[in-house]
């Protein structure tokens, strides 16, 4: 869970410093908030507005590297 978390709060600082409002949710926020339960990755959202969610993804995913290959379509 340790690393979970670690890696939780380098998203954050990927997410935070580039200015972009997030929000984790998920399994991991269930932990943090509610009743503990197994997890395998941190689930976040961005709010992008409408059209720029591949962008951001594109770049997010530079920086990121995601559980599921091949996450965004082409």
């Amino acid at each position: 869970m340790n690393q979970l978390i670690a890696q939780a709060a380098e998203l954050q600082r990927v997410v935070d410093a580039r200015g972009w409002r997030s929000c984790i949710i998920g399994g991991l926020a269930v932990v943090r908030w509610g009743e503990p339960r197994l997890t395998q990755d941190v689930d976040i959202t961005l709010f992008t507005g409408f059209g720029a969610e591949e962008p951001i993804a594109r770049e997010l995913l530079e920086v990121i590297a995601p559980r599921i290959a091949g996450i965004i379509a082409r």
